[in-house]
């Protein structure tokens, strides 16, 4: 009996380290719209609130899924700053038609039992414009009267935020709205876009209904994931004998054109972690191990994403006068690639320089000298302080550091050796290189720590086009396509062209629109080049932990 109380203390003891490691979070999501086609881009804002309805500091990443009763559809990833994000993510071309829920959920939640994201996620509806292929069972034709049934009515307003503005607007002129705030500051998304016959599935969620869930919310948590405090935790599996009776192995991650984007993972068993400060943009990493077999070893990217079930989804129920609407939809998206989404660099959540920001660097642009068809008469004749050295049977680089006289001269060793901002262990294939395809030498002379390894200087070879992913690298080195984290954008109603046709869907859309008590702000959109029906919808969460949300519509005339 007495074992048996040992045994339930001890798992009460782990539950409650559990609870105490892990942040307690919850996570809504904003889109700018409810209706996309298959190749749409979807724009997103976060609000990563605890269980207080207080704005989360913990975690530094969301992880997004787009999910059907038929899997997950597309996948992102969206930094986090003070409980707040924004992002996007492309609906692949191949999305069957029908109903899907985008969730968003931090490393935190991903430790917890049950589905705590279903709270805070959206219920989107995708049309695919070019595939008859259905969402299995989730698709019904209606006839038209009961699919006009279907249409919405507006939702409830709330929050002290008051809009102004004409109920009618001249298509292809300007068109003014007022903002006003009554209350606390205010924290908003705001989106304006076309709203035709398509009739979207019933949304089963709120900034009010998400605010009034947390309060109930009862955290367990059962995993062991590391929390992405700082950034985002990038997980690796090492397969192949250790070469080293330590047994301890050094893994680098580099990505190529950052060379900033370089990290270190030291480990003692076959797994690694790499501590990021969020690597922005979709870029190919190149993954290495030492000490590892050459031939044997290798290393494996884990996936972060959990495969997040979608909970229960309403039919997407479907009449043939919405075919007019999807043809319009269709031709505005091969039309989108002229509008051009602005980066929010304030929202950034490292820069992306961090590693390199304070290290002096002599930059080489090498069309300003004699092109050499080699990297050592490169090395030679234009960069005499960096010179090869054969050391057991392998090349090295040195370089040649002086005293303030120049009288003093001495080797420094353990130099860091990259191309495009990739590591690159193995000289050989540096020295095998074409030199003519190498545009700069970029020479950083002082030393720099990374992680718990720390180099006395640092040489970048720069191809003309990120030549280093197609070089021969052994087996144990991976290099692989990886989904960083989302810059963050808004869309502030920027017209195409004036000879392409102004067909635009969604006239604005600003994901971290804030508000102070008593601002007003004026915003002037260009309205496109037909008519039609518009809806404005602002949704967010007021400082005093009240919920905003507000909807009106206006029409565009001739």
């Amino acid at each position: 009996m007495k074992a048996f109380y040992t045994v339930i203390l001890a798992a009460t003891f782990s539950i409650s380290l559990l609870a105490e490691n892990n942040p307690v979070e919850r996570v809504f999501i904003s889109t700018d719209r409810e209706v996309y086609v298959a190749g749409d881009v979807v724009l997103c804002s976060l609000f990563c609130l605890d269980l207080q309805g207080n704005p989360s500091n913990a975690c530094a990443v969301s992880y997004l899924e787009l999910v059907s009763s038929e899997g997950t559809a597309a996948e992102s990833k969206i930094g986090l700053l003070g409980g707040r994000g924004a992002g996007s993510f492309l609906i692949p071309v191949s999305t069957p038609t029908g109903v899907y829920r985008l969730i968003a959920y931090t490393s935190s939640n991903a430790n917890e039992s049950g589905t705590p994201w279903i709270l805070g996620s959206r219920i989107l509806t995708i049309f695919n414009t070019i595939s008859v292929a259905k969402v299995k069972d989730g698709v019904e034709i209606v006839d038209e009267d009961e699919y006009m049934s279907l249409r919405r009515e507006d939702a409830d307003n709330c929050g002290k935020i008051l809009f102004n503005s004409t109920v009618r607007v001249r298509k292809g002129s300007d068109y003014t709205i007022f903002m006003e705030n009554n209350g606390a500051g205010a924290d908003l998304s705001f989106s304006v876009y076309h709203e035709d016959d398509i009739i979207p599935a019933h949304q089963d969620n709120s900034m009010e209904v998400f605010l009034n869930s947390l309060s109930s919310s009862k955290p367990e948590f059962t995993g062991v994931r590391q929390i992405d405090y700082d950034g985002e935790i990038i997980s690796a599996r090492i397969k192949g004998n250790i070469m080293e009776n330590n047994n301890k192995v050094v893994a680098t991650l580099s990505s190529a054109g950052a060379p900033s984007n370089l990290y270190i993972g030291v480990t003692d068993n076959d797994n690694v972690s790499f501590y990021t400060n969020n690597i922005y943009g979709d870029r190919e990493i190149v993954c290495e191990v030492s000490n590892v077999d050459l031939e044997k070893g290798s290393i494996d990217i884990e996936s972060p994403f959990i495969g997040a079930g979608a909970g229960k989804l309403p039919q997407l129920q479907m009449n043939r006068i919405i075919q007019k609407d999807l043809s319009t939809r269709k031709a505005a998206l091969r039309s989108s690639n002229t509008m051009r989404l602005d980066t929010l660099t304030s929202l950034l959540r490292h820069r992306e320089d961090l590693l390199l920001e304070t290290a002096t660097c002599k930059h080489y642009h090498l069309d300003n000298f004699v092109r050499f068809p080699s990297v050592r008469e490169v090395l030679v004749e234009i960069i005499p302080y960096v010179s090869l050295r054969r050391e057991k049977g392998k090349q090295k680089l040195v370089m040649v550091a002086t005293d303030a006289t120049d009288y003093y001269k001495t080797s420094v060793e353990n130099l860091l050796v990259m191309m495009d901002g990739v590591v690159i262990s193995d000289l050989d294939l540096l020295l095998d290189f074409d030199a003519m395809l190498i545009e700069d030498i970029d020479v950083y002379t002082q030393a720099i720590a990374c992680g718990k390894v720390s180099f006395s200087g640092i040489v970048n070879f720069i191809t003309k086009k990120n030549y280093v992913t197609t070089l021969p690298f052994p087996e144990s080195v991976k290099v692989v396509d990886f989904k960083g984290v989302s810059y963050p954008v808004a869309y502030y109603g920027e017209r195409p062209p004036e000879d392409v046709e102004d067909v635009r869907q969604l006239l604005y859309w600003n994901p971290v629109l804030r508000l102070a008590t008593g601002e007003n702000k004026r915003l002037i959109l260009h309205t496109p080049g037909y008519t039609g029906k518009f809806r404005a919808v602002a949704e967010g969460l007021a400082d005093d932990g009240t919920a905003i949300h507000y909807e009106f519509t206006f029409e565009v005339v001739e």
